[in-house]
C-alpha cells in the first residue's frame, strides 16, 4: 500500500475505533425533545447550518433518533454532490465496518484539498449514525442533493434534486441540511443582492426553512478559495442572544428565515480524512 493511502486508512481506522456508533455495540441514540408540532409535521424541514461544527450533526442525529421512535419516516438530504450517492447508499446498507467507512470516503468531496467542513469527523459520525437506525429498523434515507456547478447554476442543480426528492417523498418528511446562505428563502444576501438559493427557488413546496443559532464558539470554515484558508476559528455569526427556551424558536430572526434551531456554543470539526 502506497504510503500516503497507508497513513489515510490508518487514519481512518483510528477515527472509527473511536465513534460512539461502532455496529453491534453502538448505543441507544438520544432523541431530541421538546420539538414543536409544526417542525415535526413539516413535509419539507430545512436546516441551514455553519459547516464544520461538532453540534450540528449531532443535533441533526438527536432529531432523527426521535423521528425513528415516533416511526416517521425521513429523508435526510445533505450537501454532497449526487455523484456520491452510489457510495452513500453502499455504506448506509454495510455492517460499518472500517473497510466500509475506507470505501465511502475514498473519493470525491471527503479527499478534496480545500475541506469545507461538508466532510468533517462529525458529518461522518452522523452518516454512520443514520446507518445505525436504519439497522434497528428505522425508515430513513440520505439523499446527496450537491453539484459542482458554479453559482447560480449549483441553486438550480440542488433546487431540481430536492424538487425530485419531495415529488416521491410519499408521507416522507424533508430534512434538508445545507449552508445558512442555501436555506434563504427570500432573494439575495449580504453578498448579492440577486442571488437566488435553492430554497428560494422551491418556494412553491412551502418549506420551513431555520437558520442555526449558536452561543459563540469555533468551526471549521474556509475564508478563501485554497486550502489554506481553511480552519477552525471563532465563529460568532451565529450567535443569539438571549438564547432559545427549547432547541427551536419559530420566531423568525430576518425576512430570510422562518426561525432558529439552536445547538448552544459550538466547536470546530476538523476534516474526516486528513
Amino acid at each position: 500500500m502506497p504510503p500516503r493511502r497507508a497513513t489515510a486508512a490508518l487514519f481512518l481506522s483510528t477515527l472509527f475505533a473511536s465513534l460512539p456508533l461502532h455496529a453491534a455495540a453502538a448505543p441507544s441514540c438520544s432523541p431530541l425533545e421538546a420539538i414543536p408540532a409544526a417542525v415535526a409535521d413539516a413535509p419539507f424541514l430545512v436546516l441551514g447550518d455553519v459547516h464544520g461544527t461538532r453540534e450540528v450533526p449531532a443535533f441533526v442525529a438527536a432529531y432523527l433518533c426521535a423521528g425513528a421512535k415516533q416511526q416517521r419516516s425521513i429523508t435526510l438530504a445533505i450537501e454532497l454532490p449526487s455523484s456520491a450517492q452510489d457510495a452513500l447508499d453502499a455504506f448506509l446498507a454495510s455492517q460499518g465496518a472500517p473497510q466500509d467507512v475506507e470505501r465511502l470516503t475514498g473519493a470525491g468531496l471527503w479527499r478534496s484539498p480545500r475541506q469545507d467542513g461538508r466532510t468533517s469527523i462529525d458529518m461522518l459520525r452522523l452518516i454512520q449514525q443514520v446507518r445505525t437506525l436504519r439497522a434497528e429498523g428505522a425508515d430513513i434515507r440520505i439523499a446527496a442533493i450537491d453539484t459542482v456547478a458554479a453559482t447560480p447554476q449549483r441553486s438550480a442543480a440542488m433546487a431540481e434534486r430536492l424538487r425530485a426528492e419531495l415529488r416521491q417523498a410519499k408521507g416522507r418528511q424533508v430534512v434538508t441540511l445545507v449552508g445558512a446562505l442555501h436555506a434563504i428563502h427570500s432573494k439575495g444576501n449580504r453578498f448579492n443582492p440577486h442571488y437566488e438559493s435553492a430554497i428560494y427557488l422551491l418556494a412553491d413546496q412551502r418549506p420551513l426553512s431555520l437558520t442555526v443559532g449558536t452561543a459563540g464558539g469555533t468551526a471549521w470554515v474556509c475564508r478563501g478559495a485554497t486550502p489554506d484558508t481553511c480552519g477552525a476559528t471563532a465563529w460568532d455569526i451565529n450567535r443569539v442572544d438571549p438564547a432559545p427556551a427549547g432547541p427551536f424558536s419559530l420566531v423568525p430572526p430576518s425576512p430570510q428565515y422562518d426561525g432558529v434551531f439552536y445547538v448552544g456554543a459550538t466547536s470546530a470539526s476538523p476534516p474526516a480524512v486528513q
